[in-house]
């Protein structure tokens, strides 16, 4: 009987052991929310395929200016796309204090991600898809908000048609301001062949 007593408890070591072990694993991690993080589209990385492209190509745009009251419109040739576009490069879903705040609804050819803590500063994204599956224009409308100023933002972009900025911002000391920049493509792009003619 001893040696059956003895497997006995060593069958109970192991079947304890297994048990902690499958129970930690089942086990959320409570810095990820739920264990198993969602991963969005990678925003930053299409624009800085898209400044890359836009660098090369450079583009004639219609740019206009408004700030409050003023208002200028020019054609001219962005010098720095990174620059100008740093807007968007910034917006990453994917990061860690995003975890489990964002939700996703799909559509045909839509995906509109939105937040559900108005603390963070997405308040919702919406990308758009071609007929081929690949973006074709971005909506994002972000919200700031701290003890000097508090601030609206939305942004546009449509792959080779335009991009624009709009953006409210309300200062403690200064009172309120408005910004918007829009930049449309123009169609001007030259043949390679017939380049150096």
């Amino acid at each position: 009987m001893y040696w059956y007593k003895k497997k006995n408890t060593q069958n109970k070591a192991v079947i304890a052991v297994a048990v902690t072990a499958l129970f930690l694993s089942c086990t959320a991690n409570p810095k990820d929310g739920t264990g198993i993080r969602e991963t969005y589209f990678d925003i930053p990385g299409y624009f800085k395929t898209e400044i890359a492209r836009l660098t090369q190509e450079k583009p004639v745009v219609d740019k206009t200016v408004v700030k409050d009251s003023l208002s200028e419109t020019k054609e001219i040739q962005i010098p720095d796309w990174e620059n100008e576009l740093s807007s968007f490069t910034s917006i990453d879903l994917n990061k860690p204090a995003y975890a489990g705040i964002l939700k996703k609804d799909s559509t045909a050819n839509k995906i509109k991600i939105t937040s559900s803590d108005p603390k963070i500063d997405i308040a919702a994204v919406e990308i758009e898809y071609s007929e081929n599956g690949e973006p074709a224009a971005f909506r994002i409308q972000r919200n700031i908000q701290n003890s000097l100023y508090e601030t609206h933002e939305t942004l546009h972009y449509a792959k080779n048609k335009g991009y624009s900025l709009e953006k409210n911002q309300s200062v403690l000391i200064l009172g309120d301001k408005y910004y918007h920049i829009e930049g449309v493509f123009k169609n001007q792009t030259v043949p390679e062949k017939s380049r150096g003619r």
